[in-house]
């Protein structure tokens, strides 16, 4: 007994949404890509061939202007036609042959991506139910039914996304920016630096929104966590509401968790809002210089018409990845605060051993199937 009260005392029995203020041991989204290591060869594959499709696509816009240079050359003597038809319809060969490339690649990239995406839920799952039926008998007495299924269902449906087109679409958009930032200093290093001052700003609210966005969305799981259990608690119980008349006060006591729940992800619906707001408008600025300042070079003559289109498609691919890149860190703050409770629970050491599978001699052992 002793033995028993001890244990008791070094696994206090715990609800892990009444632990919300407690980390979890390495929370994040790094926990999940572990999962992901029988498949790394895939990752790696999918990975060299997101490089492939993201390069692809700025040799079209070079290619491009390329064409611009050719016809705005002066072309007076049929030979001068000739050439020029000649270079044009290779350029065109060349760009249809990178489409086709690129095409490929992107298709090996998002099939693989999403398969171990799949592969890496399906674990997740299995190791959380796993780890939830090893519990001692008092930590389902403390935390709701619906609470852990709304762990199995829903957290890890959001981590689901997170990993599977969230983490393909970031990757993608992130190479697509890096790629892009060298095809426009090979156009121009000085509408390059110009473009790239808004950077360090974007960079610093990205960080700084992230982390209250992660919080916050925690907070959001946690309370629809709550209402799920409401309402579980309350279909259980249907015949006794009915015995008692008291539909009315389970409907007020679900439209209770419901409105606070309402009310966080009405904050969370605003700070996201504001926060693209910004983010759009000092891209859309950023281009309008970028464009400006090109211009003035390329009537003094620092450059071509068909570099300074390029350059133009260029920023304009590049400042869609980075747009799309913070929505993707949005996505996986919001990812990083559903995970932070599936890994409570993960983490948790059960107040129990794990039980025995020997029977006394002379009885028997009972199997469910």
């Amino acid at each position: 007994m002793q033995a028993n009260d001890n244990q008791s005392s070094n696994c206090p029995i715990s609800n892990p949404e009444q632990d919300s203020g407690v980390e979890a041991a390495n929370v994040g989204l790094s926990k999940v890509f572990s999962l992901a290591k029988p498949d790394a060869g895939k990752l790696i594959i999918g990975t060299n061939a997101l490089f492939i499709a993201s390069a692809s696509g700025f040799l079209i816009p070079k290619y491009g202007g390329m064409i611009i240079d050719i016809v705005s050359r002066e072309i007076k003597t049929p030979l001068q036609q000739s050439q020029a038809l000649d270079a044009i319809k290779n350029i065109v060969t060349y760009i249809l042959l990178i489409i086709v490339i690129g095409s490929i690649c992107r298709a090996v990239q998002a099939w693989l991506f999403s398969s171990t995406g799949e592969r890496i839920v399906a674990r997740l799952r299995l190791n959380l139910f796993t780890h939830l039926i090893h519990q001692e008998i008092a930590f389902f007495d403390v935390t709701s039914t619906g609470e852990l299924l709304n762990r199995l269902s829903e957290d890890t449906q959001i981590i689901k996304t997170a990993a599977t087109t969230n983490l393909s679409e970031a990757l993608r958009n992130l190479t697509s920016a890096i790629i892009g930032i060298g095809f426009m200093f090979s156009s121009s290093w000085k509408l390059t630096l110009l473009s790239l001052v808004v950077v360090p700003v974007t960079a610093v609210a990205m960080r700084r929104f992230g982390r209250y966005l992660k919080q916050l969305s925690h907070t959001t799981q946690a309370a629809a966590a709550v209402a799920a259990s409401v309402a579980e608690e309350s279909f259980g119980a249907i015949r006794t509401i009915r015995s008692f008349a008291q539909e009315g006060y389970a409907v007020s006591k679900y439209s209770k968790k419901v409105d606070e729940r309402l009310k966080i992800g009405l904050k969370r619906a605003k700070v996201v809002g504001l926060y693209f707001g910004g983010q759009n408008a000092a891209s859309k600025l950023s281009i309008f210089i970028v464009v400006s300042y090109g211009a003035y070079l390329t009537i003094t003559g620092f450059m071509t018409a068909g570099s300074l289109t390029s350059f133009i498609l260029y920023s304009l691919t590049v400042g869609y990845s980075v747009s799309s890149l913070s929505g993707s860190y949005v996505s996986a703050m919001k990812a990083a605060g559903s995970s932070r409770s599936v890994f409570q629970l993960l983490d948790r050491v059960s107040g129990m051993p794990k039980s025995g599978d020997k029977c006394p001699v002379g009885l028997v052992k009972l199997q469910f199937h």
